[in-house]
């Protein structure tokens, strides 16, 4: 019996070609946007899930209180763990982590690598399978390092390149590492990414014994392992007390707090500070998911629309069936069936070019993800269709089963047509109102990603190449006299070299967050102040077109610079400083020669911040008392380059790279592309909604096509009639136009409220941001109803040119 239904299906799918196309290509389109948005949702919201012991691994964070300020860090002090694993039998592990970039070499080959120092528990609280090598033992020497195949293919040409050398930079010196173990590539999921892994006991040569007993001095990540009894909490009461009598000479009760944050809600979770790990943003995954729920609910709309657009047509078979005995539940169930059908084979289109468009995805959203067949993803598929089949056919099914066959075969379903229009006009305002709504969204993307790329940070960021000098737990006075030297070598090495225009000094390049910050407590209000700090040359200001609006530049007279600065506006203002006088205290030693104007040296996600720039800046480290930064104050040295001949430029700065600094490794950066990097989440959630747009209104249109192409088959005759009587071919397209064209117009007023409250959402996450002009809008309802238009042109201009003898002979 149910084989007959489907066959019956089938006939009717092949009946009616063109619908049924439509249907198809919609489902398609929306299954695969599905699928492929669903894999990112469930790659972000899964993260780190895959540890077996997920649920119990927590990280710490400390919150200092300092006067008004409190100092939030996921990064710890050293001595926390230590403290943790000896006082509290409710921790199972403690983990401690730092990384840092060093130089690695093999033989003649030199890289710039990130190494991570970790303790050995590492490899029994996180599951991170060795290939080779032995977990509880591939950590415990001083000199063991553990790789991926990556690495070891790289270095070695051999993935498992276990019992190898590698030598490593650290502290400053040469060391020698025996590979003992092959480490799996962490997932695609995992918070903690690492390539080199070497033994915690080596932190001891570049982390003095101060800093490793200090409680204000964070160095470190501490995740711990909780016992199966007990709950981060509880944990956090009994920790609390203990924290109190370690500070007690240095904090009251209560102003040193330490909590737990749960693996898994590290990855999604910007409302902590970002560690070593990186943070993604928590609305993301939500927006993606509901752009995928949108197209196939578009496509769901198309496949009820045609159904109801269809429906008098089959109520006159509905009345032939149950006139030739068959039931209500038999109708319903023969409706049901030719839904189920349509949606499984759009379903299965739909996965089929899922599959095709996996790497494009995959580049775009930076992932590596995979199409995995398991049962219960074939399981939750077929679901989707019989679920989307039966909610387009519900129409059909739940009211053509219940005409009378009398009134059916008679033609009189009044009352059926009248709630049909009903239907088909909401259905349809309904798609256009989603279209609307994304393209309203991808515009405003667009604009503001456009004003990002395009506004004046007030300096010059073209035809600009970084090149940074490392030398790993090298002091920062010798890293600066080291850095020096190599200035002077590349001038006089590049001097009078074509294609060369100037060069300069910094700690710290544009674009790349985590500048040093220096902190003290006021001495006449002891209020906690803070401030950015940036070393320069002389040569800087001139050459990226940063402005003056007071005093002067450095001279190139780096000694007699020693003790003088230029402060941006913002510091100025928030410190009252002037041209000529000193630093407020305890700064006062250095003098104020010059205000820049304000550039954004941060991203445009935050307001700018008050700078000190100088040639020397040690004194004023040391007289802070307190130094945060995630990007090392190291070297980095700017060059300006023509932008001619570009691969010629770049062999002769390499050639000089090798002469100046024979031992770094030649890893330049362009400031445009830095800078570019810092918006490239926001880039690609404009393209996924821009996408989305695009089918969204392809959707729409394939749904509108279809129904005007039912509509003018019903009106056949009234056009010819109207044409008989002297109406022109451009009335009858106005008539046959008007009520979708309303419709669109009704969809515009309805979408432009929800999109304006939307992006102004969105764009509340930038400082610097665009104003959203009226024009916006405009543009996308007139982009709507132009296309709505033209879509119902194709079809309603054919039918009014029609000869009307033909209109009347088809009735």
């Amino acid at each position: 019996m149910l084989s007959n239904y489907f066959k019956s299906a089938w006939r009717n799918l092949l009946k009616g070609k063109m619908y049924s196309i439509i249907n198809l290509i919609g489902l398609s389109i929306g299954t695969a946007v599905v699928i492929l948005l669903t894999l990112y949702v469930y790659d972000e919201w899964t993260f780190d899930t895959f540890h077996e012991k997920h649920d119990r691994i927590y990280r710490a964070w400390v919150k200092e209180h300092v006067q008004d300020e409190v100092f939030f860090n996921t990064i710890t002090p050293y001595i926390l763990g230590q403290e943790l694993r000896d006082n509290f039998p409710e921790i199972e592990q403690v983990v401690r982590y730092t990384s840092f970039s060093s130089q690695v070499r093999k033989g003649n080959f030199t890289e710039l690598e990130n190494i991570h120092v970790v303790e050995p528990q590492l490899l029994k609280v996180f599951d991170f399978p060795l290939i080779l090598g032995k977990a509880e033992s591939a950590l415990n020497d001083i000199h063991s390092v553990v790789i991926t195949e990556e690495i070891g293919k790289k270095y070695f040409g051999d993935p498992h390149a276990i019992g190898q050398t590698l030598t490593m930079q650290v502290s400053g010196q040469w060391a020698d590492f025996v590979v003992t173990g092959i480490m799996e590539k962490a997932p695609g999921n995992s918070s903690l990414q690492y390539d080199i892994l070497i033994p915690f006991e080596t932190t001891t040569t570049f982390f003095s014994e101060g800093g490793r007993t200090s409680w204000t001095n964070v160095t470190v990540e501490t995740y711990v392992l909780l016992d199966e009894q007990n709950n981060a909490p509880e944990v956090e009461k009994k920790i609390a007390p203990f924290l109190d009598s370690k500070v007690a000479d240095i904090y009251k009760p209560g102003e040193y707090l330490m909590g737990l944050q749960p693996l898994t809600d590290i990855h999604l979770n910007k409302d902590f500070p970002e560690g070593f790990i990186a943070v993604s943003d928590a609305r993301y995954p939500y927006i993606l998911g509901g752009v995928a729920l949108l197209i196939l609910l578009l496509a769901c709309i198309n496949f009820t629309t045609l159904a109801v657009g269809r429906s008098v047509s089959r109520a006159k078979e509905v009345g032939v069936r149950k006139a030739t005995g068959a039931g209500t539940a038999q109708i319903m169930t023969q409706f049901w069936s030719e839904a189920v059908l349509t949606s499984t084979i759009g379903v299965a289109f739909g996965i089929l070019l899922a599959k095709i468009m996996l790497p494009e995805f995959n580049t775009l959203a930076d992932k590596s993800l995979h199409l995995n067949f398991s049962a219960i993803n074939v399981a939750a598929l077929g679901c989707l269709a019989v679920v989307t089949g039966l909610i387009a056919g519900g129409y059909p099914s739940l009211v053509l089963s219940g005409l009378s066959p009398v009134k059916t075969l008679r033609g009189s379903l009044t009352n059926l047509g009248k709630d049909k229009h009903v239907l088909l006009s909401g259905l349809v305002g309904f798609q256009f109102l989603l279209s609307i709504l994304l393209i309203i969204c991808t515009l405003v993307m667009t604009q503001q990603l456009q004003f990002l790329q395009n506004k004046n940070l007030g300096f010059k960021k073209e035809h600009l190449v970084i090149l940074p000098y490392m030398r790993s737990g090298a002091r920062l006075t010798e890293l600066f006299a080291e850095g020096n030297t190599v200035l002077g070598r590349l001038r006089h090495t590049l001097n009078g070299k074509e294609g060369i225009k100037d060069m300069a000094f910094s700690t710290h390049a544009i674009g790349t967050p985590g500048w040093m910050q220096l902190g003290y407590p006021e001495p006449e209000t002891d209020k906690f102040r803070k401030f950015f700090a940036w070393a320069i040359d002389d040569h800087m200001f001139p050459m990226v077109n940063i402005t003056l609006v007071a005093g002067r530049n450095f001279s190139s007279d780096a000694f007699a610079e020693n003790r003088t600065v230029i402060v941006n506006e913002a510091y100025a203002r928030e410190f009252e400083v002037q041209t000529g006088a000193p630093l407020q205290k305890p700064f006062e030693e250095y003098t104020v020669i010059g205000i820049a104007k304000d550039f954004n040296y941060e991203s445009l996600h935050t307001e700018i911040q008050p700078l000190v720039m100088a040639v020397e800046p040690i004194q004023l480290v040391r007289i802070a008392s307190d130094m945060v930064y995630n990007d090392y104050p190291n070297p980095k040295f700017w060059i300006q380059i023509s932008g001619e001949n570009l691969p010629a430029t770049i062999s002769i700065l390499r050639q000089a790279w090798l002469e100046a600094a024979p031992e770094q490794p030649f890893n330049y950066t362009f400031l445009d592309e830095n800078i570019d990097k810092q918006y490239r989440s926001e880039a690609r959630l404009s393209t996924v909604i821009s996408i989305a747009s695009f089918l969204a209104v392809l959707i729409a249109c394939l749904g509108l096509f279809a129904i005007v192409t039912l509509t003018v088959a019903r009106r056949t005759k009234e056009i010819g009639i109207r044409k008989v009587l002297g109406a022109t071919s451009s009335q009858v397209v106005g008539i046959l136009s008007r009520d979708f064209v309303k419709l669109v117009i009704l969809a515009v007023v309805f979408a432009i409220p929800l999109a304006w409250y939307l992006m102004q959402t969105w764009l509340a996450d930038f400082a610097y941001r665009i104003n959203m002009h009226w024009s916006v809008f405009a543009i996308a309802g007139v982009w709507a109803v132009i296309v709505a238009f033209s879509t119902v042109c194709l079809q309603s201009v054919k039918a009014a040119l029609q000869n009307p003898v033909q209109s009347l002979r088809s009735e």
